[in-house]
């Protein structure tokens, strides 16, 4: 064993002797610290499943289709695909149409805006890419219906959220949920029905 070799050895060991030799105290506090990087390890991964808008300005807007502009400007790859997921999951049909293209039997038209930004995750060295700005605007007959906003600020919890948690939340606030509206219409129907 070499004299570098020997002096790791030796500072092993004496980690493992002064580790055994703490007292129940030592222990506890220990297993509190490693419980609290427990709980902020669980607090990031539900962070990562849920966003909320920065602000909105309108009401939901009770519409049945609705027709996508294309921004050339956004290069997140999923989020044209990202919305339209969101507004299929309340029962709102999209087509997608590049800038003046649109039908003129559009219901309303869907515009947007995303900014990205690079950043580090808790507990790594490696820079990833993540929406920090997202900006919908819904418009029906050249009239502004509802706006919505997200943007990352202050801690940031869900800044590493994926673009289709981002545009969920933004999209649950912008309609009306169609889907949840013909449930309880259904539900309804059935109870006069059945009295």
């Amino acid at each position: 064993m070499t004299g570098s070799s020997f002096a790791h050895f030796l500072r092993i060991v004496l980690a493992a002797l002064s580790l055994m030799s703490l007292s129940g105290c030592a222990w506890t506090l220990i297993t509190a610290a490693d419980a609290t990087g427990s709980v902020i390890q669980a607090g990031y991964a539900i962070a990562s499943n849920y966003s909320s808008p920065t602000f909105i300005n309108g009401r939901p807007a009770k519409i049945s289709t609705v027709c996508i502009e294309v921004n050339q400007m956004v290069s997140v790859g999923d989020f044209v695909p990202a919305l339209q997921l969101a507004l299929d999951k309340r029962g709102i049909r999209s087509d997608v149409y590049n800038p003046g293209t649109s039908p003129a039997s559009c219901e309303a038209r869907l515009v947007y805006n995303a900014s990205v930004d690079y950043g580090r995750r808790s507990f790594s060295d490696e820079a990833i890419q993540y929406l920090s700005m997202i900006d919908l605007t819904l418009i029906q007959h050249g009239r502004i219906l509802v706006t919505a906003r997200y943007q990352t600020g202050g801690l940031g919890v869900d800044r590493f959220s994926s673009a289709s948690v981002k545009l969920d939340g933004l999209i649950d606030r912008m309609v009306v949920n169609r889907v949840e509206n013909l449930q309880s219409e259904t539900i309804q129907t059935s109870s006069a029905i059945g009295n």
